[in-house]
């Protein structure tokens, strides 16, 4: 009897755990296709909004200068800045041809107002600033291929000041710190935007999403302000990612907002 008690016992647990076993295996299967469709999403959600910046960035440089022999004129003309700086050499990596040149700066001072400034290349390279008040000896100096170019005009009077490169010196003007990175641009969002709009399809091909996949986007600015490149949303299995950023405006200004990217 106890023999028998026992072979009933063995048989229940192994049926109680080919139960357990196939009913795992049940649920392994409904599940497994969302965890890899979720996982995949998330991954191309990543991509995207790496491309994205990507499309949307450009080099972007602040110097500072500082004038040490400071004239009583409001116009200063920076002699050879263009060299002495560096951006001379960046916009002849692209093209030895000067008149296909363009300056791309915007100057402000101490107080972050943007001087009325303009390109000199047939003075030793050099930029005239017409600064609002002439003890204004600070100057912030920004460059990027996405900045409007500097238009050429002759003031007068305009006193030069040359580039002096031994700090301990204090004459002339001095460059003090240079900072340069990538930043996503204020217009190149918008023409993203427009691009998705006009032509959706192709934009998809050169971000390389593959087929069965739709995408969208939207920035949004540091006033709130919404950008919106997004179509006919489904209404479920939507997967979104929120991404903080850092971008230029068109006056040079460093600027937080975020990238809200869909992918269905």
């Amino acid at each position: 009897m106890k023999n028998k008690n026992k072979k009933a016992s063995h048989v229940g647990m192994i049926l109680s755990f080919v139960i357990f076993i196939t009913f795992t295996v049940f649920v392994y299967t409904l599940i497994s296709p969302n965890i890899n469709t979720a996982e995949s999403k998330k991954t191309l959600l990543n991509e995207i909004g790496l491309s994205l910046i990507k499309n949307m960035s450009s080099d972007f440089s602040t110097i500072s200068v500082n004038i040490m022999s400071n004239p009583e004129t409001n116009c200063v003309r920076l002699s050879e800045f263009l060299f002495s700086s560096g951006i001379m050499l960046s916009e002849f990596a692209e093209t030895e041809n000067i008149e296909d040149i363009s300056i791309n700066l915007i100057i402000k001072n101490e107080t972050y107002q943007i001087q009325n400034s303009y390109s000199d290349l047939d003075a030793n390279f050099s930029i005239s600033i017409n600064r609002a008040n002439p003890s204004n000896t600070f100057l912030r100096i920004y460059h990027s291929p996405e900045l409007d170019s500097l238009p050429e005009n002759e003031i007068t009077p305009c006193s030069s000041v040359p580039f002096e490169s031994n700090a301990s010196l204090n004459r002339g003007y001095q460059i003090g710190s240079v900072f340069s990175g990538s930043y996503i641009f204020e217009k190149n969002m918008i023409s993203l935007v427009d691009y998705y709009r006009a032509d959706y399809d192709k934009l998809k091909t050169e971000l390389k999403i593959s087929p069965g996949n739709e995408f969208g986007f939207e920035f949004t600015l540091s006033n709130g302000t919404k950008i919106s490149a997004v179509g006919d949303l489904p209404t479920q299995n939507i997967y979104a990612e929120d991404i903080p950023v850092q971008y230029i405006d068109d006056d040079a200004n460093i600027l937080s907002g975020f990238i809200n990217v869909k992918v269905w």
